[in-house]
């Protein structure tokens, strides 16, 4: 069963939206671990530790989609 092209284009611009939209959020979550690692409690930096290995993998995850979905222009 083939897939139509216009099909193809619809999930392409899903995938792009997607990877497009998640690394937005990420961008805010940085933007607290930042703040959480210069706080002075071991905790909150542990914790920063934690979230930014955790966006890493999502990051790696997201960019691997670009070798079965090119960025769209």
């Amino acid at each position: 069963m083939a897939v139509s092209d216009a099909r193809v284009e619809e999930l392409e611009k899903l995938v792009s939206d997607l990877r497009h939209d998640i690394r937005g959020a990420l961008a805010s979550t940085r933007l607290t671990t930042d703040r959480m690692r210069t706080d002075p409690d071991p905790r909150m930096q542990k914790f920063a530790a934690t979230i930014d290995r955790a966006t890493d993998r999502i990051l790696e995850r997201l960019d691997a989609t670009r070798t079965v979905v090119p960025p769209r222009r």
